[in-house]
């Protein structure tokens, strides 16, 4: 597919690039280290991960690479590449918010720029489009690893990585507001990845930046200033590649989780919470009431659930049977069942309004399944269990726009999956230990759907709650555990060696690591720059109105 150019002739007025000594170009507002660096580690508290493995004192960074000054951590990589400057692009930003609204009406428009426009942090989460332009297209990802300053990566054989080598399943929007709370297997309330709209096969890197960035623009948000926030992306590359490595020669990484078990401070309380206080009998009587003796939904601004014209309901109702959804269930696995006509049949639908950032505004409809009582674990509901499921219009994802960049790429990716739905699903089931036994796959009304339980554990970590940088760096740690995890999970055979053994024979030398977090942590750094200046573009745009698609 044709790249759009984000060049735009507007200026913002950024300040130019500092240069360093060497000659290397530095974003602007990173101070440019000088020769005689002073090397400043960072040790953390140990987390201890399951029975799998244990990360100790993570240090992090090393000599000639990290330097503080005046209170600034202030970072150096040796080889040619930089990544490319911030700037203003206010045409363009336009552009692509008038492509991508087009259809929705007034009040739509206006509810979905309230929530993403709320600040940089919320641009960022419905943005993933600009995020893959950027990083495939735009210059801001740098795939060849040499140019990042590394000897030649080679395998333990001694061949050569080739380009697909690093590519797995990648979740496509690895920010922290897509990691939450979910139920496991066995009952634990655990933290994962709780998206998968952008999910497919890729390069690892793209997760990672992409978290990254992320994580340097909490830090800043939450007031933990330039130095605490870059090293916090540096806690989470090297937490990467020693979780990645871990799992080479073995297979832990299908089991891992984290649970409250295993977490400590503000994350294992917020797990101790969820499992606290929620449970499927209280979402029941929250979201559906009896209605002459039959279970439905209750229509309100408090449920966010609106009454369905009844033709539509019929479609949608059509679509869950036994060689529509039922056909895309999962036909092995531990929950996996025998298709049931009493079990699935739709007892009521109803529209689910206001909800998501990057979705806002998408086709979303709840629909309810007599389910048995055994689907619900509270004793005062006695009226027995439905089953809520979640099912969501899936667009094409921010990658259809730019697989197009290499010959070849374009085509394979077309000849994958039927349909974006199938996509999304296969990414859930191959990124996370526990695949939803209700995740499938509805068509009607010419528009594919992901269909998953409406959990009543799904819960998203407060980001506002990190004040200090022990926590804040703990929380890290956990989120690139979880990411290395979820990556060696979802190694595909498109890479000629298992995804692990190829990170693990990249980063097999300490330099190399340390090389290429502190390439992560600069590119985190500037690109919040453009960030918040794409971010300053778009807030003028959502305040006037006439400029909206019509």
């Amino acid at each position: 597919m044709a790249a759009v150019n984000p060049i735009s002739s507007d200026s913002y007025g950024f300040s130019p690039v500092a240069t360093t000594p060497a000659g290397m170009a530095a974003p602007a507002g990173i101070a440019a280290p000088t020769p005689a660096s002073k090397v400043r580690t960072y040790a953390l508290v140990g987390l201890c991960f399951g029975a799998f493995f244990c990360l100790g004192s993570l240090v992090v960074a090393s000599v000639d690479t990290v330097e503080e000054r005046d209170g600034t951590l202030v970072l150096d990589v040796e080889g040619g590449w930089e990544a490319p400057a911030p700037h203003a692009r206010c045409a363009w930003i336009e552009a692509e918010a008038r492509a991508r609204d087009a259809g929705k009406t007034q009040d739509e428009l206006a509810a979905q720029y309230a929530v993403v426009a709320e600040d940089a942090n919320s641009f960022y989460r419905g943005t993933a489009h600009l995020f893959w332009y950027d990083f495939v297209v735009g210059g801001w990802g740098e795939y060849d690893l040499e140019e990042i300053g590394l000897a030649e990566p080679k395998l333990a054989d001694g061949s050569p990585i080739g380009r697909t080598a690093t590519w797995t399943w990648v979740t496509g929007d690895q920010h922290l507001s897509n990691f939450g709370a979910w139920k496991n297997r066995k009952g634990d309330v655990v933290l994962g990845v709780n998206d998968f709209d952008e999910a497919a096969i890729y390069d690892f890197r793209i997760d990672v930046w992409r978290a990254a960035v992320s994580i340097y623009n909490h830090g800043m948000s939450n007031g933990l200033g330039r130095a605490q926030s870059e090293a916090a992306v540096l806690t989470f590359t090297d937490t990467y590649v020693e979780t990645v490595r871990s799992y080479v020669g073995n297979e832990d990484a299908l089991l891992f989780e984290v649970t409250a078990e295993t977490s400590s401070g503000l994350l294992r309380d917020f797990l101790e919470a969820v499992e606290a206080k929620e449970s499927a009998g209280k979402q029941l009587h929250k979201f559906t009431e009896l209605v002459d003796g039959e279970r439905a939904f209750v229509k309100s601004k408090k449920t966010k659930l609106e009454a369905v014209d009844g033709d539509l309901a019929a479609r949608i109702a059509a679509a869950f049977g036994r060689d529509g959804y039922g056909a895309s269930l999962p036909k092995v696995g531990w929950r996996a069942r025998e298709w049931d006509d009493a079990f699935y049949e739709v007892l009521d639908v109803a529209r689910r309004v206001g909800s998501g950032v990057g979705s806002f505004g998408v086709g979303r409809y709840y629909v309810l399944l007599r389910g048995s009582p055994r689907e619900v674990d509270d004793d005062d509901l006695e009226e027995g269990g439905a089953v809520i499921l979640d099912v969501k219009y899936e667009p094409a994802p921010a990658v259809a726009a730019v697989v197009g960049a290499h010959p070849g790429d374009e085509a394979w990716y077309a000849s994958l999956f039927p349909n974006e739905a199938a996509r999304a699903v296969a990414g859930q089931r191959a990124l996370t230990s526990y695949a939803d036994p209700y995740a499938g796959v509805a068509v009607f009304d010419g528009g594919a759907y992901v269909v998953r339980e409406r959990s009543p554990w799904k819960a998203s970590f407060d980001l506002d709650e990190f004040d200090t940088y022990a926590e804040y760096a703990r929380y890290v740690q956990a989120i690139a555990a979880t990411t290395a995890t979820s990556h060696v999970r979802g190694t595909v055979a498109k890479a000629p060696a298992t995804f692990k053994d190829v990170v693990a024979a990249a980063f097999r030398e300490s330099y190399a690591r340390e090389t290429w977090g502190v390439s992560v942590a600069k590119v985190a750094a500037a690109y919040r720059e453009q960030v918040i200046l794409d971010y300053d573009c778009f807030a003028a745009y959502a305040a006037n109105e006439s400029a909206w698609p019509a």
